[in-house]
Protein backbone atom coordinates (compact mmCIF):
# COMPACT_ATOMS: atom_id res chain seq x y z
CA UNK A 1 0.00 0.00 0.00
CA UNK A 2 1.01 3.34 -0.88
CA UNK A 3 0.25 6.96 -0.02
CA UNK A 4 1.60 10.14 -1.23
CA UNK A 5 2.93 12.98 1.32
CA UNK A 6 3.19 16.55 -0.92
CA UNK A 7 6.73 17.33 -0.61
CA UNK A 8 8.33 14.02 0.17
CA UNK A 9 7.00 12.08 -2.44
CA UNK A 10 6.38 8.39 -2.63
CA UNK A 11 6.58 6.52 0.53
CA UNK A 12 5.39 3.04 2.36
CA UNK A 13 2.79 3.52 4.74
CA UNK A 14 4.55 1.61 6.94
CA UNK A 15 7.71 3.80 7.14
CA UNK A 16 5.29 7.06 7.45
CA UNK A 17 3.90 5.02 10.59
CA UNK A 18 7.36 4.55 12.04
CA UNK A 19 8.43 7.85 11.75
CA UNK A 20 4.91 9.26 12.83
CA UNK A 21 5.22 6.94 16.14
CA UNK A 22 9.30 7.40 16.35
CA UNK A 23 7.86 11.55 16.82
CA UNK A 24 5.68 11.36 19.67
CA UNK A 25 8.10 8.67 20.90
CA UNK A 26 10.90 12.03 21.31
CA UNK A 27 7.89 14.44 22.23
CA UNK A 28 6.75 11.67 24.88
CA UNK A 29 10.64 12.14 26.17
CA UNK A 30 11.32 15.41 25.71
CA UNK A 31 7.56 16.25 28.21
CA UNK A 32 9.10 13.33 30.48
CA UNK A 33 12.85 15.17 30.66
CA UNK A 34 10.78 18.50 31.08
CA UNK A 35 8.72 17.52 33.84
CA UNK A 36 11.48 15.44 36.02
CA UNK A 37 13.93 18.96 35.98
CA UNK A 38 10.61 20.96 36.76
CA UNK A 39 9.66 18.58 39.17
CA UNK A 40 12.98 18.36 41.00
CA UNK A 41 13.61 22.06 40.71
CA UNK A 42 10.26 22.17 43.08
CA UNK A 43 11.36 19.38 45.41
CA UNK A 44 14.43 20.97 45.89
CA UNK A 45 12.77 24.07 47.08
CA UNK A 46 9.80 22.80 49.15
CA UNK A 47 12.16 19.85 50.34
CA UNK A 48 8.55 18.38 51.11
CA UNK A 49 7.92 14.49 51.07
CA UNK A 50 4.92 15.43 48.44
CA UNK A 51 7.13 17.07 46.17
CA UNK A 52 9.93 14.24 46.24
CA UNK A 53 6.69 11.83 45.73
CA UNK A 54 5.68 13.83 42.48
CA UNK A 55 8.87 14.24 41.14
CA UNK A 56 9.58 10.41 41.31
CA UNK A 57 6.28 8.88 39.70
CA UNK A 58 5.10 11.51 37.54
CA UNK A 59 7.72 12.14 34.94
CA UNK A 60 7.86 8.78 33.11
CA UNK A 61 4.01 8.24 32.83
CA UNK A 62 3.28 11.49 31.59
CA UNK A 63 5.90 10.87 28.92
CA UNK A 64 3.94 7.70 27.71
CA UNK A 65 0.87 9.08 27.89
CA UNK A 66 2.32 12.11 25.67
CA UNK A 67 3.08 8.84 23.51
CA UNK A 68 -0.68 7.09 23.28
CA UNK A 69 -2.04 10.19 22.87
CA UNK A 70 -0.25 11.57 19.60
CA UNK A 71 -0.77 7.91 18.72
CA UNK A 72 -4.71 7.96 19.00
CA UNK A 73 -4.65 10.91 17.40
CA UNK A 74 -3.16 9.63 14.27
CA UNK A 75 -5.19 6.67 13.86
CA UNK A 76 -7.85 8.82 11.97
CA UNK A 77 -5.34 9.30 8.49
CA UNK A 78 -5.21 5.21 8.89
CA UNK A 79 -6.73 3.35 5.90
CA UNK A 80 -9.04 1.11 8.03
CA UNK A 81 -12.64 0.15 8.17
CA UNK A 82 -14.85 2.05 11.16
CA UNK A 83 -15.26 -1.21 13.55
CA UNK A 84 -11.65 -1.59 13.47
CA UNK A 85 -11.14 1.90 14.13
CA UNK A 86 -13.30 2.14 17.46
CA UNK A 87 -11.49 -0.88 18.77
CA UNK A 88 -7.75 0.97 18.16
CA UNK A 89 -9.23 3.24 19.93
CA UNK A 90 -10.54 1.39 22.91
CA UNK A 91 -7.40 -0.13 23.38
CA UNK A 92 -5.85 2.94 23.71
CA UNK A 93 -8.10 4.45 26.15
CA UNK A 94 -7.71 1.08 28.17
CA UNK A 95 -3.87 1.92 28.01
CA UNK A 96 -4.47 5.21 29.38
CA UNK A 97 -6.38 3.71 32.25
CA UNK A 98 -4.50 1.65 33.26
CA UNK A 99 -1.49 3.95 32.87
CA UNK A 100 -3.63 6.55 35.45
CA UNK A 101 -3.99 3.25 37.96
CA UNK A 102 -0.35 2.68 37.79
CA UNK A 103 0.89 6.10 38.64
CA UNK A 104 -1.92 6.22 41.59
CA UNK A 105 -0.01 3.18 42.90
CA UNK A 106 3.60 4.76 42.26
CA UNK A 107 2.14 7.19 44.28
CA UNK A 108 1.11 5.76 46.78
CA UNK A 109 4.67 3.51 46.91
CA UNK A 110 6.56 6.11 47.03
CA UNK A 111 4.37 7.93 49.79
CA UNK A 112 4.54 5.07 52.25
CA UNK A 113 8.57 5.01 51.13
CA UNK A 114 8.96 9.01 51.78
CA UNK A 115 6.93 8.93 54.70
CA UNK A 116 8.31 5.78 56.57
CA UNK A 117 11.99 8.02 56.05
CA UNK A 118 10.90 10.84 57.84
CA UNK A 119 8.26 8.99 60.48
CA UNK A 120 9.98 5.92 61.53
CA UNK A 121 7.17 4.81 63.45
CA UNK A 122 5.13 4.69 60.02
CA UNK A 123 7.14 1.62 58.57
CA UNK A 124 5.57 -0.86 60.66
CA UNK A 125 2.59 -0.17 58.80
CA UNK A 126 4.14 -0.36 55.09
CA UNK A 127 3.64 -4.02 54.46
CA UNK A 128 -0.23 -3.28 55.42
CA UNK A 129 0.20 -0.07 53.22
CA UNK A 130 1.75 -1.88 50.01
CA UNK A 131 -0.01 -5.01 50.35
CA UNK A 132 -3.67 -2.81 50.43
CA UNK A 133 -2.36 -1.06 46.99
CA UNK A 134 -1.88 -3.90 45.78
CA UNK A 135 -5.22 -5.40 46.11
CA UNK A 136 -7.07 -2.11 45.09
CA UNK A 137 -4.97 -1.27 41.76
CA UNK A 138 -4.98 -5.00 40.55
CA UNK A 139 -9.13 -4.54 41.18
CA UNK A 140 -8.92 -1.79 39.43
CA UNK A 141 -7.11 -3.11 36.75
CA UNK A 142 -9.47 -6.01 36.74
CA UNK A 143 -11.96 -4.17 35.97
CA UNK A 144 -11.11 -2.04 33.39
CA UNK A 145 -9.58 -4.81 31.30
CA UNK A 146 -12.82 -6.83 32.18
CA UNK A 147 -15.11 -3.66 30.68
CA UNK A 148 -13.14 -3.92 27.66
CA UNK A 149 -13.19 -7.50 26.76
CA UNK A 150 -16.76 -7.17 27.44
CA UNK A 151 -17.06 -9.72 30.68
CA UNK A 152 -19.52 -8.85 33.49
CA UNK A 153 -17.54 -9.08 36.99
CA UNK A 154 -20.71 -8.16 38.45
CA UNK A 155 -21.75 -11.43 40.09
CA UNK A 156 -17.55 -11.87 41.49
CA UNK A 157 -17.52 -7.93 42.58
CA UNK A 158 -21.10 -9.07 44.41
CA UNK A 159 -19.35 -11.92 46.54
CA UNK A 160 -16.44 -10.10 47.05
CA UNK A 161 -18.57 -7.15 48.63
CA UNK A 162 -20.53 -8.96 50.87
CA UNK A 163 -16.73 -11.02 52.25
CA UNK A 164 -15.41 -7.31 52.58
CA UNK A 165 -18.34 -6.96 54.56
CA UNK A 166 -17.71 -9.41 57.02
CA UNK A 167 -14.02 -9.13 57.38
CA UNK A 168 -14.53 -5.43 58.04
CA UNK A 169 -17.11 -5.81 60.99
CA UNK A 170 -15.11 -8.42 62.61
CA UNK A 171 -12.07 -6.20 61.96
CA UNK A 172 -13.78 -2.82 62.58
CA UNK A 173 -11.54 -1.95 65.51
CA UNK A 174 -8.49 -3.02 64.09
CA UNK A 175 -9.06 -0.84 61.03
CA UNK A 176 -10.33 2.26 63.72
CA UNK A 177 -6.87 1.88 65.37
CA UNK A 178 -4.92 1.61 61.76
CA UNK A 179 -6.12 4.48 60.36
CA UNK A 180 -6.52 6.61 63.63
CA UNK A 181 -2.49 5.92 63.55
CA UNK A 182 -2.10 6.83 60.64
CA UNK A 183 -3.88 10.31 61.04
CA UNK A 184 -1.95 10.87 63.80
CA UNK A 185 1.61 10.38 62.07
CA UNK A 186 0.23 12.53 59.63
CA UNK A 187 -1.57 15.39 61.17
CA UNK A 188 1.42 15.19 64.05
CA UNK A 189 -0.54 16.22 66.91
CA UNK A 190 2.10 14.12 69.04
CA UNK A 191 5.75 13.13 68.15
CA UNK A 192 7.92 10.61 69.54
CA UNK A 193 9.64 12.70 72.66
CA UNK A 194 7.16 14.81 73.17
CA UNK A 195 5.50 15.07 76.88
CA UNK A 196 1.67 15.07 76.18
CA UNK A 197 -1.42 15.06 78.62
CA UNK A 198 -4.27 13.02 77.88
CA UNK A 199 -7.48 13.35 79.08
CA UNK A 200 -8.83 12.54 81.55
CA UNK A 201 -5.45 11.95 83.47
CA UNK A 202 -2.56 10.47 81.00
CA UNK A 203 0.14 11.61 80.81
CA UNK A 204 3.91 11.01 79.76
CA UNK A 205 6.58 10.79 77.25
CA UNK A 206 5.53 9.66 73.56
CA UNK A 207 8.22 6.43 73.28
CA UNK A 208 6.15 5.28 69.80
CA UNK A 209 3.68 5.40 67.09
CA UNK A 210 2.06 2.09 65.84
CA UNK A 211 -0.54 1.11 63.72
CA UNK A 212 -1.98 -0.19 66.45
CA UNK A 213 -1.30 1.80 69.66
CA UNK A 214 0.89 4.50 71.40
CA UNK A 215 2.89 4.02 73.66
CA UNK A 216 3.77 6.50 76.48
CA UNK A 217 6.38 6.26 79.34
CA UNK A 218 5.19 7.91 82.34
CA UNK A 219 7.11 10.00 85.15
CA UNK A 220 7.20 6.76 87.16
CA UNK A 221 9.01 5.22 84.39
CA UNK A 222 6.13 2.68 83.73
CA UNK A 223 4.50 2.03 79.72
CA UNK A 224 1.35 3.21 79.38
CA UNK A 225 -0.48 1.71 76.04
CA UNK A 226 -3.37 4.00 74.39
CA UNK A 227 -5.44 2.64 71.05
CA UNK A 228 -4.77 4.99 68.37
CA UNK A 229 -9.01 5.39 68.24
CA UNK A 230 -8.98 6.71 71.64
CA UNK A 231 -6.44 9.34 71.26
CA UNK A 232 -7.57 10.34 68.07
CA UNK A 233 -10.52 11.40 69.97
CA UNK A 234 -9.01 12.10 73.30
CA UNK A 235 -8.17 16.21 74.30
CA UNK A 236 -3.98 16.35 74.36
CA UNK A 237 -1.98 18.71 76.05
CA UNK A 238 1.05 18.67 74.18
CA UNK A 239 3.86 20.20 76.00
CA UNK A 240 6.59 20.10 73.77
CA UNK A 241 4.40 22.48 71.25
CA UNK A 242 4.82 24.95 69.71
CA UNK A 243 7.88 24.99 71.74
CA UNK A 244 9.34 22.64 73.99
CA UNK A 245 9.70 25.66 76.33
CA UNK A 246 7.41 25.25 79.53
CA UNK A 247 5.96 27.90 81.58
CA UNK A 248 6.50 27.07 85.49
CA UNK A 249 5.96 29.01 88.72
CA UNK A 250 7.36 28.69 92.54
CA UNK A 251 5.20 30.19 95.05
CA UNK A 252 6.34 31.65 98.06
CA UNK A 253 4.38 32.38 100.95
CA UNK A 254 5.54 34.99 103.72
CA UNK A 255 4.40 35.97 106.98
CA UNK A 256 1.54 38.69 107.05
CA UNK A 257 3.86 41.18 108.92
CA UNK A 258 6.67 40.94 106.50
CA UNK A 259 7.80 43.95 104.90
CA UNK A 260 6.35 44.03 100.95
CA UNK A 261 9.12 45.71 99.66
CA UNK A 262 11.96 44.15 101.04
CA UNK A 263 10.68 40.16 100.12
CA UNK A 264 10.14 41.83 96.29
CA UNK A 265 13.74 43.18 96.43
CA UNK A 266 14.66 39.91 97.55
CA UNK A 267 12.98 37.81 95.37
CA UNK A 268 13.90 39.75 92.14
CA UNK A 269 17.16 39.71 93.55
CA UNK A 270 16.90 35.88 93.51
CA UNK A 271 15.46 35.57 90.18
CA UNK A 272 17.98 37.66 88.50
CA UNK A 273 20.46 34.98 89.11
CA UNK A 274 18.06 31.68 88.33
CA UNK A 275 19.89 31.69 84.41
CA UNK A 276 22.50 29.84 86.17
CA UNK A 277 19.62 26.85 87.56
CA UNK A 278 20.19 23.57 85.68
CA UNK A 279 17.00 23.65 83.12
CA UNK A 280 16.29 27.58 83.33
CA UNK A 281 15.79 29.05 80.17
CA UNK A 282 17.10 32.27 79.03
CA UNK A 283 13.74 33.90 77.56
CA UNK A 284 11.46 34.98 78.75
CA UNK A 285 13.43 36.37 82.20
CA UNK A 286 12.29 34.94 85.32
CA UNK A 287 10.06 37.71 86.83
CA UNK A 288 8.46 38.08 90.40
CA UNK A 289 4.69 39.15 90.63
CA UNK A 290 2.76 40.12 94.42
CA UNK A 291 0.36 37.25 93.29
CA UNK A 292 -1.83 35.84 94.61
CA UNK A 293 -1.11 38.55 96.76
CA UNK A 294 -3.07 38.88 100.81
CA UNK A 295 -3.84 35.18 101.64
CA UNK A 296 -5.36 34.53 104.95
CA UNK A 297 -2.61 34.85 107.35
CA UNK A 298 -0.02 35.72 104.62
CA UNK A 299 1.77 37.56 101.88
CA UNK A 300 1.60 35.32 98.99
CA UNK A 301 4.45 36.36 96.15
CA UNK A 302 5.12 33.91 92.52
CA UNK A 303 7.99 33.62 90.75
CA UNK A 304 7.91 32.93 87.30
CA UNK A 305 10.00 31.01 84.58
CA UNK A 306 10.09 29.21 81.91
CA UNK A 307 12.46 25.71 82.04
CA UNK A 308 14.22 24.31 78.35
CA UNK A 309 11.69 21.42 78.64
CA UNK A 310 8.99 19.82 80.41
CA UNK A 311 11.45 17.06 81.96
CA UNK A 312 13.51 19.84 83.94
CA UNK A 313 10.74 21.73 85.58
CA UNK A 314 10.89 19.65 89.18
CA UNK A 315 14.48 19.76 89.71
CA UNK A 316 14.24 23.79 88.39
CA UNK A 317 11.45 24.20 90.90
CA UNK A 318 13.51 22.42 94.14
CA UNK A 319 16.99 24.20 93.61
CA UNK A 320 14.95 27.68 93.16
CA UNK A 321 13.24 26.79 96.22
CA UNK A 322 16.16 25.85 97.90
CA UNK A 323 17.99 29.39 97.11
CA UNK A 324 14.75 31.05 97.95
CA UNK A 325 14.57 29.66 101.51
CA UNK A 326 18.10 30.39 102.05
CA UNK A 327 18.21 33.90 100.64
CA UNK A 328 14.91 34.58 103.24
CA UNK A 329 16.83 33.22 105.98
CA UNK A 330 19.48 35.37 105.70
CA UNK A 331 17.56 38.42 105.02
CA UNK A 332 15.39 37.69 108.56
CA UNK A 333 12.10 37.37 106.54
CA UNK A 334 9.31 34.54 107.96
CA UNK A 335 7.94 32.09 105.94
CA UNK A 336 4.26 31.21 106.65
CA UNK A 337 3.82 28.57 108.37
CA UNK A 338 0.63 26.39 108.30
CA UNK A 339 -1.65 25.87 111.26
Amino acid sequence: MIVTFEGLGRVSLWSALAVYAALWAIAGLTVRAGLRRSLARIAASRQTELSEVFAATVPRPAGIAVFLVGLAAGLRFLPIREARMLELHKLVALALAVLVVVLLMRVAFRSIDAFGRSNPQLRSSSGIGRAATWVVGLALVAVLMSDAIGVSLAPALTALGVGSLAVALALQDTFSNFFSGLSIILDKPVRPGDFVRVEPSYEGFVESIGWRSTHLRTLSHNLLIIPNAVLSKAVITNYALPTVIVASTVRVDVTADSDVDKVETALSDEAARLLDVPGVAEAPKPSVALSPGFVDGAIAFTVAFYVQSFGDQANAQHAIRMRIAARLKREGISLRRNV
